[in-house]
């Protein structure tokens, strides 16, 4: 018999909007939560990086986040690209004018119940944001 209703995807999307909504956050909150993290330093263990993070930042209690993207720089860098440090791409999405340090996380195996294994990728690129009020509100993607 075949599966009648909502996407299971969209129940995820769903209940993570849900759980942002009834922690509290603003858009922007969310932003910097899910995708915001310092410079790394060489001594960083590079195997256990996006597991912890990952779990850090919230994003493997209920179900494992399937991929995510840190970008690694302060807020006031990446929020640069709200204004003069960015062009328009389209709508409220805006194009990086500098390069990010990059750190995406994907999850190893096809279960998104925890416990959550991540995998990463490191790269230099620019990145896609959507902003709001001047604030970075979404990761789209690095170009």
């Amino acid at each position: 018999m075949a599966w009648r209703g909502p996407h299971p995807m969209l129940l995820l999307v769903l209940l993570a909007t849900w759980l942002a909504l009834a922690r509290g956050e603003s858009r922007f909150e969310k932003f910097q939560r899910q995708h915001v993290a310092p410079p790394r330093t060489g001594d960083q263990d590079n195997r256990d990086y996006c597991n912890q993070m990952m779990y850090r930042r919230g994003m493997t209690r209920l179900v494992c986040k399937f991929t995510n993207t840190f970008i690694q720089d302060n807020v006031n860098n990446i929020t640069e690209v709200c204004g003069r440090g960015g062009t328009p791409a389209r709508g409220n999405l805006r194009n990086s004018n500098a390069r990010f340090a990059l750190t995406t996380c994907r999850l190893l195996g096809g279960l998104q119940r925890p416990p959550c294994y991540y995998d990463e990728y490191t790269s230099t690129q620019h990145i896609r944001i959507a902003c709001e009020k001047g604030l970075p509100v979404h990761y789209e993607k690095s170009i």
